[in-house]
Parts: structure tokens; sequence; C-alpha cells
């Protein structure tokens, strides 16, 4: 019986790699884009976006008017945000956090969070599965 599923399984591996080779799959291309030809959306009443994607991660660069706020909502990409402009209170699990230009915001997978402008603001958003594999890339404790 063993010899029979192996036989089973080295055939079924052939027959599907008939159908996809390495000379079929593209590798991934360079591509210069221009913020200005991403198309606008307007997810919640005072919030603008632009989002791009890419082969592993996409971007979303934000803008929204003082007084407005996200949804509560969570999802299965880790989020890091990085603010350009203006003050944003940022809702994460049980954290609330005042952020602005410079500051860098993490989101792990799955955590309930949402956003609330305290003035005009801008940020970038990076939605991507999360590699937490390095350390070195850790701000310190010291």
């Amino acid at each position: 019986m063993k010899t029979i599923n192996r036989l089973f399984a080295t055939g079924l591996t052939l027959f599907l790699a008939s159908f996809v080779s390495a000379q079929d799959v593209a590798p991934p291309k360079e591509r210069l884009l221009n913020r200005a030809d991403i198309v606008a959306a307007n997810p919640f009443e005072g919030i603008y976006s632009k989002r791009l994607y890419t082969d592993t991660v996409f971007i979303t660069m934000v803008t929204v008017e003082a007084g407005r706020a996200s949804g509560h909502h969570n999802h299965p990409d880790e989020q890091t945000m990085l603010f350009q402009t203006g003050r944003v209170r940022a809702f994460v699990g049980e954290n609330e956090y005042e952020v602005g230009p410079g500051d860098i915001l993490i989101i792990p997978s799955y955590v309930p969070h949402h956003f609330e402008a305290i003035e005009d603001a801008t940020w970038t958003e990076v939605h991507g599965p999360g590699f937490n594999n390095s350390a070195k890339w850790a701000a310190s404790e010291d």
C-alpha cells in the first residue's frame, strides 16, 4: 500500500508540474509610479486614502480631517504606520497613544484598533504579513 501511495503522490506531483514550470512564473518587476496617478478613496467621512498594491504588501497613504475617526476594526495583516503631519489619537488593543510627525506605530495582526484625528493629519501605512525575525531593527530599551 505504501508503494501505491508513493507512486500516486509522485504521479500527481509530475502531473501538476507539467502545468506550471519555473519558466512559466514571471519574477516581480520594478515599477515607478506617481502618487497623483493612484485612485483616491473616501472610506469614512473626512478620511481620504490612496492604496498601492505590491507583490508582498500594500501601502496606504492617508489624509484625515481634524475631528474625524476611523471605524473600530482589525485585520489579518500587520500594520505599520509612519506619521507625517498633525496629531492623532490611536487606540490599539487596550492602549491609547497620541502620535504625530516622526512617530511609527506597529499594530500586530488581529489587534482591534481605530484612530481619531486631533488635527488635520497625514500618515502612510504598510500592510503585510509581518516578518518579526530580526532583533537588530528593534528599538533600544536603554
